[in-house]
């Protein structure tokens, strides 16, 4: 009966839920978040690079790619999404958010860790997207901000 029982919940549980990440081919669920500022950021299908962070390492990495690039020299279509829902809470809203309302770029604040849960990332890195119409082309992880900021002028550059 019990071994019914398993067979019958394995073939119910939907195939979802096994899910790990995304991986390149898929195409990602639009994304919707408040920033730093309470202001929305989205992954829509405009998106063309999409950053993501759930380290503090791979935060700080795009934060150090990121703060002196002009308007100008961001990528067109970039979005910068972290998940924070592994930082108490007290010091994300006493703390670590008002230290990011300093930054001269938004940053999609994924509190729960729900909506960023399928998005690819390594231990400790940054991990750089690149999408056409939400589908996703390549992914990329960086240990260093030097290695993601020449791969941010790279696609600045005419093809």
């Amino acid at each position: 009966m019990k071994t019914l029982l398993l067979c019958l919940s394995c073939l119910l549980t939907p195939m979802w839920a096994y899910a790990a990440s995304y991986v390149a081919g898929d195409a990602i669920n639009p994304i919707s978040l408040l920033d730093q500022n309470d202001q929305t950021v989205s992954v829509t299908d405009e998106t063309q690079v999409l950053l993501f962070s759930r380290s503090m390492k791979g935060g700080d990495v795009i934060k150090e790619a990121l703060t002196p690039l002009s308007t100008t020299q961001m990528p067109a279509g970039l979005v910068y999404v972290a998940d924070i829902s592994g930082m108490p809470s007290l010091i994300a809203k006493f703390v670590a958010v008002p230290q990011m309302q300093d930054l001269p770029f938004a940053i999609g604040l994924d509190r729960e860790g729900e909506i960023s849960r399928l998005l690819p990332d390594t231990k400790d890195m940054a991990t750089m997207i690149l999408l056409n119409q939400r589908n996703i082309l390549d992914i990329a992880y960086f240990d260093s901000s030097e290695a993601l900021g020449q791969a941010l002028a790279k696609l600045n550059q005419p093809q």
